[in-house]
């Protein structure tokens, strides 16, 4: 496991900063649903997930809490770039962004996904209860490992990919070159911004895994 914080940050920013020139250039395919960009998103929450996994059975107490109370949220997050399965089958329809993969008309769970999702996170919230992981604050705060930065961009990234996508009455098309390329771009800076955060902290707990281990259990 990476022990430095700058090999993420370093890809998340070069990515982000990227986003821009690079919609001017790459081909309209990289950018479509189930495209390259996606692809690379479901890789890097699929590392958070294994991570926090990994992280999860070697802590114990609040930090082990804290663990496993992120790999719903990386779960989810892979399930939504995979549409919950339905971009394994042919596609609905094409329109001008390419293939669409319409999950009412694929999946057989498709009302089942919601109810779904929202069990997940309330067992994530359930963990976080349980374990008081609000406890580790002064911990992570104290190594100065706090994610302010990494959560700060990845705030900046969804107002930019959701003026990118024209929602709440926003439009970038005036600047930026291929609209859906500079909105996956965007979205995968987001996705490495918090596997960042999440590195931070791990970082904030010590390296050490008997550094994580000293936290009591369930009190």
């Amino acid at each position: 496991m990476i022990q430095s914080i700058w090999p993420y940050r370093l890809l998340a920013f070069t990515v982000f900063v990227s986003a821009y020139p690079l919609s001017f250039v790459l081909p309209q395919q990289m950018g479509w649903e189930n495209g390259s960009f996606e692809n690379l998103q479901v890789a890097a929450y699929a590392v958070g997930f294994v991570q926090a996994g990994i992280l999860a059975s070697r802590t114990s107490g609040a930090w082990k809490a804290l663990w496993i109370s992120l790999m719903p949220v990386w779960f989810i997050l892979v399930a939504r770039e995979l549409s919950w399965a339905a971009v394994f089958h042919a596609p609905t329809h094409f329109s001008k962004h390419g293939p669409m993969y319409q999950a009412s008309k694929l999946l057989w769970y498709n009302d089942a996904v919601t109810p779904i999702a929202a069990a997940l996170l309330l067992f994530s919230l359930i963990m976080v209860i349980r374990g008081r992981v609000w406890r580790l604050l002064p911990a992570v705060q104290g190594n100065n490992q706090l994610p302010i930065l990494e959560c700060a961009m990845a705030g900046a990234s969804v107002i930019l990919m959701t003026a990118a996508e024209h929602h709440m009455g926003m439009s970038l098309d005036a600047i930026v070159g291929d609209g859906q390329i500079f909105e996956e771009a965007v979205e995968l800076a987001a996705s490495l911004f918090l596997l960042s955060a999440q590195q931070r902290v791990r970082m904030g707990g010590g390296v050490r895994p008997a550094t994580l281990l000293s936290t009591p259990a369930w009190h």
